[in-house]
């Protein structure tokens, strides 16, 4: 005859603390996620729902509930399905050459779904010597990313800076409906990644995240171009004295 190592009733206290410790990860789960100490698009916390879920199933094998089987399969399979979503996000997305440059100076705190979701609302545009992409004093929803070439700032018609490669243009009026601070204009041939307004904005207001980062390096840059444009108006002003 068969036997087995525990009896039945210690086989249901056992598969009863097992169901006890999965809705103990569960509560766990969801506190560090409200706590912000785990992400909810992240890998551990659906290994964590998997995890608790498994324990919780495993509980009713003594004890059957449809209800609740359905409920914890429903979790084990969804989690399954976000955990597959974020691999294949992560190891299928393609990025241009132009798309990685923007991304490894600007973008490196998105993961790589985030950062197409992103990229999706720009494209490559170039532009030709002495062509103008922003006007002072005209409101301008101008935003761009110089990949190739170099462009001149002119404010009240004098220069106040140059821009070249892995440079952000129109940042500080973004968004905002307010005049242009300065002219922009392309002083040899000019390639940019240049964003759609509309679909940008729609973007931003659906991802908090995507909208952090971005605005992230919009300050980073802002500091770094005002910090340039204030050592190449103080050259120019040595210069008439020098000479």
């Amino acid at each position: 005859m068969l036997s087995f190592p525990y009896e039945f009733p210690e086989l249901v206290q056992v598969a009863t603390m097992i169901g006890v410790f999965g809705a103990g990860l569960y509560i766990t789960s969801y506190f560090l996620l409200q706590m912000g100490i785990i992400r909810g698009n992240g890998s551990l916390y659906p290994l964590l729902v998997i995890a608790a879920a498994g324990c919780v199933l495993f509980s009713m094998s003594e004890e059957f509930n449809l209800a609740g089987s359905i409920i914890q399969l429903a979790y084990i399979s969804i989690s399954i399905l976000g955990l597959l979503r974020g691999f294949l996000s992560r190891h299928l997305l393609r990025f241009s050459d132009d798309e990685r440059q923007f991304i490894a100076l600007h973008l490196e705190s998105l993961k790589p779904h985030q950062a197409r979701k992103l990229l999706n609302t720009a494209a490559v545009k170039t532009y030709e010597n002495g062509d103008i992409l922003i006007e002072e004093g005209k409101t301008t929803d101008f935003l761009g990313f110089v990949l190739k070439g170099r462009t001149t700032i002119l404010k009240n018609g004098r220069v106040i800076n140059q821009c070249g490669e892995d440079e952000i243009l129109g940042e500080l009026t973004f968004g905002l409906g307010l005049p242009a601070t300065a002219t922009v204009i392309a002083t040899e041939p000019t390639k940019c990644l240049v964003f759609d307004n509309i679909s940008l904005m729609r973007l931003l207001r659906r991802s908090r995240h995507i909208d952090d980062a971005l605005k992230a390096a919009h300050f980073r840059h802002t500091r770094q171009k005002l910090l340039n444009s204030n050592k190449h108006t103080l050259q120019a002003q040595r210069r008439p004295a020098a000479a």
